[in-house]
């Protein structure tokens, strides 16, 4: 069985990944310890990870109410779906800062141009990192790890 890391150590690792990237830290910093919080307020379809001698219990929520509740043994299943989020989040909120939009009265254009330049820079972001994570982003390995686990 594989070693289950420790809050540390999986934080140590995804800011690795991130720093291999473009993304600006002062951005993803904040974000990356957020996912083991274990009280207080859950922001909605974040990931929330729980570490027991078993492995991880991935969580997620929306509007307050659990939506998801799965177990993993694999660390990087972990790792990687924190770093679609951050990275994801990261653009985002650099994107806003580049047209001056706070998300709250004024917003970025729903422009095809604005969603094409999110989606090229989360692209480049996974190619800087490499590896399985990439791939895993490529072939859409977040959608499997958000669904549910069969009862």
């Amino acid at each position: 069985m594989k070693q289950i890391l420790q809050k540390d150590e999986l934080i140590k690792c995804i800011d690795s990944c991130l720093q291999m990237t473009s993304l600006p830290r002062d951005i993803y910093e904040p974000y990356i310890a957020r996912p083991f919080q274990t009280t207080g307020f859950f922001y909605d379809l974040s990931p929330y990870v729980q570490i027991d001698q078993n492995g991880y219990i991935l969580n997620q929520y929306e509007r307050g109410i659990k939506m998801l509740h799965k177990s993993t043994k694999v660390a990087d299943e972990v790792i990687y779906w924190i770093l679609e989020d951050t990275i994801f989040l990261t653009v985002h909120i650099d994107m806003m800062r580049q047209y001056q939009v706070d998300n709250i009265q004024t917003h970025l254009p729903n422009d095809p141009s604005i969603h094409q330049q999110i989606v090229e820079r989360v692209n480049e972001s996974f190619r800087a990192i490499g590896g399985l994570y990439e791939q895993w982003h490529h072939e859409g390995k977040r959608a499997s790890i958000e669904t549910p686990a069969k009862k």
